[in-house]
Formats: C-alpha cells, structure tokens, sequence
C-alpha cells in the first residue's frame, strides 16, 4: 500500500478483554462477529479504512484509519459493533489509538506494517492500566494528554453500553437519523425507543466528546 512520507496516521490495535474465559461457542462466534465488523466498519466509513481489519492470536487485532481525526469514531463503531452482535455485556475489547507516521503497510495484512503509530499504539496497549479499555498517543504534542482524557471518558461511558444501546450507537456514530436506526432492528423499533437507547448509552455527552476530538486533532 502507498505511503506518504511525512504523513500523520492512526493505528489502532486491541483484543478482547478476558476472552479466555469464554466457552468455546463464543469464542467460535466472536471470531465471526470480529469478521463481520470488519466488513461493517469499512462500509461505513471506506474512505477512511482501506484494508480489513487484521484479526490475529484469536482475540487480538488491528486497523488503519488514514484520517486520524476519525479514529475515535472509528474505533468506537467496532467495539459498538462486537458489544451489539455479541448480544452480552461480558464482551468488550481494549484499544490503544496512536497518531504518527508510517513506513510501509502490506496490502494483505496491516499487522505487517511498522512505523511510528504502529510503534506508540503497540506499546500503549501493553501498558494499559487493568482497569482502562481505550488510550490516545500522539508523542511529541501538548494536546496529547487533553485528548487522552477525553478518550478516557469516552471508554468510561462505553463500558456501561448493553447491546441495544451499542446497536443505537453503531447508527449514531454514522450520522444516521433515529428512524434510520429504528430500521436496524427486527422488527423495526420506534424513533422514541431509539432515542431512550441513545440517551442511556449516553450518546449525547459521547458525540460532543468525538467532536471536540475530530476538531482539535484536524487543527494539529
């Protein structure tokens, strides 16, 4: 895959928290759902996410956002989608989100790539605090910290997602209107229900938080 020298990028690596303690009918069925987010993340936002999701070690992956500023956003869609498919609160997954330049990236596999995002999102997720599910980097920059905080946030709040409410926030982070996201149900759902779903998940402190983000980070 081509490259730009110089050029600011965003790696995201993570895996499923206490996957091992699944049985092995969901495990078998998370491996599918990571697939199928896979898939899901890059039709929802395919200018931003060129190749698939790298899903390796069975509970492990990793993305490629070319626009850092999506990265969030991005990185919430496929934790949203795993909570909403996997249909139980006791599946989530951790994620490191780092901004930075990049070597070379195979166009058959990201987890071949290397560079500095690749360096910075592989070290952050090592160190992660038990307790944290999602950490910024973007070494080298004042707002770094600022913006880690308000990733930090963020995760406190998507820890507390049920399915329904994760399903809803799939929708939301797309920009779709509370009837679209209705449509996403079978049978279909009311506006009103999507809006409870929205409003318990906290989605609308959580779309103020993603657009402070996509703001300040496109400024740098």
């Amino acid at each position: 895959m081509k490259i730009k020298t110089g050029k600011l990028y965003a790696i995201l690596t993570g895996d499923i928290v206490n996957s091992s303690k699944l049985s092995p009918d969901k495990r078998q069925k998370l491996h599918y759902v990571m697939k199928d987010g896979s898939k899901a993340v890059r039709r929802a936002f395919e200018k931003d996410v060129p190749l698939d999701v790298d899903i390796f070690r069975g509970d492990s992956w990793q993305m490629l956002v070319f626009n850092p500023a999506k990265s969030l956003r991005i990185g919430l869609f496929y934790r949203a989608f795993l909570r909403a498919e996997m249909q139980s609160s006791n599946v989530d997954t951790r994620m490191s989100i780092a901004v930075g330049t990049i070597e070379f990236v195979p166009d058959d596999r990201v987890s071949g790539g290397d560079g500095q995002a690749y360096q910075y999102s592989g070290n952050a997720l090592e160190k992660m605090m038990k307790a944290s599910y999602m950490r910024f980097s973007l070494p080298g920059k004042e707002a770094e910290e600022s913006l880690n905080i308000i990733v930090e946030l963020v995760d406190a709040l998507a820890k507390r997602w049920r399915d329904k409410q994760a399903l809803a926030i799939t929708g939301a982070l797309q920009g779709w209107k509370q009837k679209t996201i209705g449509d996403l149900w079978e049978p279909p759902i009311a506006q009103q229900t999507v809006g409870r779903h929205l409003g318990r998940a906290g989605w609308y402190v959580l779309e103020k938080a993603i657009k402070f983000f996509e703001y300040s980070l496109q400024r740098l």
